[in-house]
């Protein structure tokens, strides 16, 4: 899942101030937008190189769309017996 308006990690920075308007200042506050847009992109590979990349419209994957859209992707290498795959 790729987040289309950039990833803020507060546990990587940290702003040393003495108050809430100096830190303020050093950038230590950062609006983060609730429901931020993402794009999630399902990519194989196997002995024959790189599958089709497959862009899910809505974000997510739930059984039905793995079996229409990434399955008959997948389904293109070699050896249809034997798969691996991130749950």
């Amino acid at each position: 899942v790729f987040d289309l308006d950039g990833i803020y990690n507060s546990q990587n920075d940290r702003v040393w101030a003495t108050s809430r308007e100096e830190a303020d200042g050093k950038g230590g506050f950062r609006e983060k937008t609730k429901y931020p847009k993402k794009v999630m992109v399902w990519l194989g590979t196997c002995a024959d190189g790189l599958r089709t990349p497959v862009k899910l419209e809505n974000g997510t994957m739930d059984a039905e769309v793995y079996i229409n859209e990434v399955l008959p992707i997948a389904l293109e290498c070699g050896d249809n017996d034997k798969m691996l795959g991130d749950d």
